[in-house]
């Protein structure tokens, strides 16, 4: 039995070396360059109308080669997240098992299947999600890099598997591993995000340290 590893990162900009230099400590970058054979997949664009297509994309590296009996394992941030819960959705149809997904603060902001992602197919096992927390004074202190107006998709897992969240006080930028290095605490977030992310894949079979 071997294991295919599906990442999909955040937002970004348009252009390639932009975007990599924007998300190069993202944990989900992170996770693609600690292990072989990662399949890793850049964000959409601002507007987000890409997410589908990032989806079939995904959903095609979890078919593809990967024989039966394979674990399937897919992690996101931001609107990467919602393409590993849309990943998860053409799964189930096709029916495979999802044995684990692994959230950064997932967020539904697209235009296309907006809003069919806040609950998560029963064909997953096991979620980690970790979440920026609800927290008015950080929001206040920090109204524009909080990104409050953010709000979580992949909040429910259907059927009988494990779901698992943390909340974390940073930005939606630090939960996803690219913390502001201005702001006083992110840093921090982001660390904290790492160490409890680290926990989860690890006790999952997945072998990654991640760093802040």
């Amino acid at each position: 039995m071997s294991i295919r590893i599906v990442v999909i990162d955040g937002t970004g900009p348009g252009a390639t070396q932009e975007y990599n230099q924007a998300m190069a400590t993202s944990f989900c970058t992170q996770t693609a360059a600690a292990l072989p054979n990662v399949r890793y997949y850049r964000g959409p664009t601002l507007m987000g109308m890409e997410t589908d297509a990032i989806a079939a994309q995904a959903f095609q590296a979890c078919s593809t080669g990967v024989q039966e009996g394979d674990r399937l394992v897919l992690a996101g941030y931001s609107r990467g997240g919602c393409a590993a819960i849309l990943t998860a959705k053409r799964l189930k149809d096709a029916g495979r098992t999802v044995d684990s997904l692994f959230l950064f603060d997932a967020v539904d902001m697209q235009f296309s299947n907006a809003g069919l992602c806040q609950v998560i197919p029963d064909n997953v096992r096991y979620v980690a999600h970790a979440r920026t927390a609800r927290d008015l004074g950080f929001w206040v202190r920090n109204p524009i890099r909080s990104r409050f107006y953010f709000f979580n998709t992949g909040r429910w897992l259907a059927g009988t598997g494990t779901y698992t969240e943390r909340f974390f006080v940073g930005t939606h930028a630090a939960v996803g591993g690219v913390p502001w290095s201005d702001l006083k605490g992110d840093g921090g977030c982001a660390q904290a995000v790492a160490e409890w992310m680290t926990r989860q894949l690890n006790l999952r079979g997945v072998p990654v340290q991640l760093r802040a």
